[in-house]
């Protein structure tokens, strides 16, 4: 006979619901940030104000690596960051409508006819090129983060499958050109540093009082049975195409994860029920 845990506690819930404010909250300072952003881009490419290129903010919000990846046209150059204090990661993408504007800004054009590039990938002098380009727009973000923030990035030059970042870090996603956008770039920053440089997005309510837990009761969570996971470079995803097979690393009869904002609270076995895939749930998990 198998076995079923409790369901969790609420106290126990609190956690995972807070987390989730967390995420929203960070993504909060990443937001207000913005401006910031922009006039960095600018100080850091004078061009972009010489021809008065609108810098607008499209989101700030956690989002998965392989959902902004499909969003960016190709190709996309990364450069991975590093934030201090903390020690914590990022990076900054640049899809192929800012390299195209940035290529010709640099080498002098009036951004009428912006160069067209291929999918497959930039020439290597083109690369070099935005790579400086990189280095000095992550110099610029640094200054106004410290100033702000108290937050310092540096940057190590890096191909996009090199790049390393939470598998869902908070995005701040700038368009350039205004309506008629014609390129993007994303900041990419992990929650925790965020949070420690604005203490303040960071104060919540603990799971001490008895009535908070009673009135987060009532939040609804999203539960995702994870039927497996791998890990593939930035290269590969962006490879990904349909009609392409992941081999996950679940056995065939093996349990998996039923996790809410990150956190595993079951184990569970997958069955059918009334024609859909389900799980059985098999075990708790404690903590």
């Amino acid at each position: 006979m198998t076995a079923f845990a409790e369901p969790p506690e609420p106290v126990k819930l609190l956690r995972f619901a807070l987390e989730g404010e967390r995420v929203r909250r960070a993504a909060q300072v990443l937001e207000r940030e913005s401006p910031r952003l922009a006039s960095a881009l600018r100080r850091a490419l004078p061009f972009l104000g010489r021809r008065s290129v609108p810098i607008t903010l499209l989101y700030s919000r956690a989002v998965p690596i392989a959902e902004l990846l499909e969003s960016l046209s190709r190709p996309i150059h990364a450069t991975q960051l590093v934030i201090t204090p903390g020690g914590g990661g990022g990076a900054i993408l640049f899809d192929a409508g800012a390299i195209g504007m940035f290529l010709d800004g640099v080498l002098g054009g009036d951004g009428s006819s912006l160069p067209e590039l291929p999918p497959s990938g930039l020439t290597a002098a083109q690369t070099a090129l935005v790579t400086g380009l990189a280095t000095g727009i992550v110099r610029t973000l640094s200054d106004s983060l410290a100033g702000s923030l108290g937050m310092s990035l540096a940057c190590r030059s890096t191909e996009i499958h090199d790049a390393t970042v939470a598998s869902a870090p908070i995005a701040c996603v700038l368009e350039l050109g205004g309506e008629g956008a014609v390129g993007r770039v994303a900041v990419l920053l992990a929650k925790e540093p965020l949070l420690a440089a604005c203490p303040e997005a960071d104060a919540h309510t603990t799971a001490a009082d008895p009535r908070v837990a009673s009135v987060l009761e009532g939040v609804e969570l999203d539960l995702v049975a994870e039927l497996g996971s791998l890990r593939l470079s930035l290269r590969d995803v962006a490879r990904l195409r349909v009609g392409d097979t992941l081999r996950l690393d679940a056995a065939v009869g093996a349990t998996v994860s039923v996790r809410a904002d990150g956190r595993e609270l079951f184990r569970g076995l997958p069955t059918t029920s009334g024609g859909r895939i389900a799980l059985k749930l098999a075990s708790g998990h404690e903590g």
